[in-house]
């Protein structure tokens, strides 16, 4: 196979590196509340754009890394991220089709699953706090994911990554 018809895996791997630095970036308060959960919105475009390639493992040793770089509960983003990326894996094949704004309305469900289990195990460790600060995150997921995804389809072009 020629190298054009490979896939690359370094842009993935850049890509999920910088969401987790994304991810821990510091920000002032009043945009701490509105980060979007970066990482599970670059692992569900990579495992879109690539189902057979990128799946569960990756979201479950991203979501490792971003339980240590955060100091939380360990295994709490791996269990959100590793249910999105599932949700994902299992509807693949019909939010490929979906027009842009219905993708992203289906990949903001996706979120708020992950931010449910992310509170959910919250509250099983104790340090459940309920407010509207909990789905800041899952209106920012849904205005970032069309740039997001124009961002990286353009990486995925240029650099003429296949499936």
């Amino acid at each position: 196979m020629s190298p054009a018809g490979r896939v690359r895996h370094w842009p993935v791997m850049i890509s999920l590196l910088v969401a987790m630095s994304l991810e821990v970036a510091p920000l002032p308060a009043e945009l701490a509340a509105w980060r979007p959960p970066w990482l599970a919105l670059v692992a569900i475009y990579w495992v879109l754009a690539y189902p057979r390639r990128y799946g569960l493992a990756l979201a479950w040793v991203a979501g490792l890394v971003l339980d240590v770089l955060k100091g939380g509960v360990l295994g709490q983003h791996a269990l959100a991220m590793t249910a999105a990326v599932w949700i994902t894996l299992y509807f693949h094949l019909r939010l490929r089709v979906f027009p842009p704004w219905q993708q992203a309305m289906a990949v903001t469900a996706m979120v708020l699953a992950h931010q449910f289990l992310v509170f959910w195990v919250d509250g099983v460790a104790g340090d459940a706090v309920l407010g509207w600060q909990r789905l800041t995150p899952v209106a920012a997921a849904a205005i970032a994911w069309p740039l997001l995804t124009a961002i990286l389809d353009r990486l995925r072009f240029q650099l003429r990554m296949q499936a």
